[in-house]
């Protein structure tokens, strides 16, 4: 009896093992959903919208995360397709890369209404027939912080909404990438990971405005250097909040009081939630900038994150379009000019636009009297 019990229990954990290797074999060999797919996408709610838009929508994608490299992880972004009959073979596409927001999730371009600036711009752009895919970056709109000016999460993230629009929407893969400030950062950062990290992209050209440019010889005062009166504010405070807030997310041992001045420390905290109006105008109140807000270790922390803010090439294999603001201080016209300098002596094909009198938002809508003829000039050269 006690033989036919103990044969019985053998069989049982046989079974039982088996079973067991066979669903750690399953989940092993379960196919990772690679980047670049549509996951979902549902109607975008009106006054996130666009009014030259036919239809609009919210979607998520699978990706990469770019600041460890590795990690599979899904994105957001929107669609919006222009009105009429959409041409053989599709629209074609302004990837549109966003400015500044903040670092928290609901920053996202794609749960708040567009400013009316940027409203003005995607509708031209969607009223000349082009489709605007909108991505909102990695921690915006998904989840973990947004690393701020992370060159390679940026890029891979638009990218990937590229991709992913391409196989769901009536789209033709003739791309436009167009960026404005940290969105110029994307767009340039997208350009150049593009042949490696997404090659069955047909990128024609890129459109910049208000360019940051962050090289190995970057220091605080080429960024944030006071150029009115000690007392005043600079709009620029914000960047550095979550530039430590993106470093202090990889390394959990920064302590904010090792880089901050007293009056600042505070805001660094507040950073974590607050998008980028209510933030600045916060600085702005306060009168914070480099005098009162940083201590002299601010640069090691600069100097930590230089390999992240950099763009991995200058030089790119199709037209670049720069436009700068002679007025503009949120990222300073010496820089600018610096990069698109830096740019064309890189071989890359540049065509360079100054704009008089024009601050860092008012370029954006100035710049599309020669942004708009340059991209006819590219598209055309493609046929």
């Amino acid at each position: 009896m006690h033989h036919r019990q103990e044969k019985r229990m053998n069989k049982v954990k046989a079974v039982l093992l088996a079973t067991v290797v066979a669903v750690s074999a399953a989940v092993h060999a379960a196919p990772v959903t690679p980047n670049g797919v549509l996951l979902t996408k549902s109607p975008l709610p009106a006054d996130h919208g666009l009014s030259e838009a036919s239809a609009q929508y919210l979607i998520r994608y699978s990706s990469l995360d770019g600041v460890d490299g590795k990690t599979p992880r899904q994105d957001s972004g929107a669609v919006f397709l222009p009105k009429g009959p959409a041409p053989q073979g599709g629209w074609p596409v302004v990837v549109w890369t966003h400015g500044t927001v903040g670092v928290a999730n609901d920053c996202a371009p794609s749960l708040n209404p567009r400013s009316a600036r940027d409203q003005q711009y995607l509708n031209s752009w969607l009223s000349l027939g082009f489709a605007v895919v909108a991505p909102d970056y990695a921690g915006l709109g998904s989840a973990g912080l947004h690393h701020y000016l992370n060159a390679r999460s940026e890029a891979w993230s638009v990218l990937d909404s590229a991709t992913a629009a391409l196989k769901s929407f009536p789209l033709s893969n003739k791309l436009i990438i167009v960026g404005q400030s940290q969105g110029a950062h994307a767009a340039f950062a997208a350009s150049g990971y593009q042949p490696s990290y997404a090659p069955d992209l047909h990128v024609l050209g890129t459109v910049l405005t208000g360019t940051p440019y962050i090289n190995a010889h970057t220091t605080v005062s080429d960024i944030f250097k006071t150029t009115s009166v000690t007392s005043a504010g600079d709009p620029k405070i914000p960047y550095a909040y979550y530039i430590f807030l993106s470093a202090a997310d990889e390394n959990k041992k920064l302590k904010v009081a090792d880089y901050f001045q007293k009056q600042a420390i505070a805001d660094v905290k507040l950073a974590e939630q607050l998008c980028i109006t209510p933030l600045t105008k916060h600085v702005m109140e306060q009168r914070l900038n480099d005098k009162n807000s940083f201590l002299p270790d601010f640069q090691g922390l600069l100097d930590s994150q230089l390999p992240s803010l950099r763009y991995n090439t200058l030089k790119i294999d199709h037209p670049v379009f720069i436009g700068i603001g002679l007025q503009d201080v949120n990222v300073p016209t010496a820089m600018q000019q610096q990069f698109a300098k830096d740019v064309q002596a890189a071989g890359t094909p540049v065509e360079v636009k100054q704009y008089a009198g024009m601050d860092h938002g008012g370029t954006v809508n100035v710049s599309l009297r020669d942004s708009v003829p340059f991209v006819y000039r590219v598209m055309a050269a493609d046929k």
